[in-house]
């Protein structure tokens, strides 16, 4: 497996995807999930797909996998959640810090977000063990200095 290629593709489905502004995903959103109460995304590039299914929205866990040339290659696994008593619209406003965070990618780190991101008074933190082959990681969303929303992912490839 070429680890910049699958790295690049991995940061360019990302971006056009969940994080993605709202007229870039809608193009990648699956109309019909595979899983009763999911929400899908699905997107190609030459040899590469990448598919993301998730259920839930406060507590939501899902599956990200890259196939090459129809064959599944790498996956991530995440779950995590808010924490509970929070406004719907502050959870709305946590998302939206999320996905902003998440959009500072790069091909180094395309898993999730960066190691830091800081914007008002919201901070994102993005740790992991172990590289693309095989990592755990742990990402967090804090507002004045409170944790309000934590996932945890495990990646690998698929041999």
């Amino acid at each position: 497996m070429n680890k910049q290629a699958l790295l690049g593709f991995i940061l360019k489905a990302h971006q056009n995807t969940y994080a993605a502004p709202k007229d870039i995903k809608k193009k990648y959103k699956c109309r019909k999930s595979i899983l009763p109460g999911h929400k899908d995304y699905d997107f190609v590039s030459g040899d590469w797909r990448y598919h993301d299914s998730y259920t839930g929205s406060e507590w939501a866990p899902g599956r990200e996998v890259v196939f090459f040339k129809g064959k599944p290659v790498w996956c991530m696994s995440y779950q995590g959640q808010t924490v509970s008593g929070l406004s719907e619209a502050f959870v709305e406003e946590t998302f939206e810090f999320l996905k902003k965070a998440l959009r500072t990618i790069t091909i180094d780190l395309p898993f999730r977000g960066p190691k830091r991101f800081k914007s008002g008074d919201f901070v994102y933190t993005f740790k992991m063990k172990g590289d693309y082959k095989y990592f755990v990681g742990r990402e967090s969303v804090t507002h004045k200095g409170k944790e309000v929303f934590f996932q945890d992912v495990m990646g690998t490839l698929i041999k």
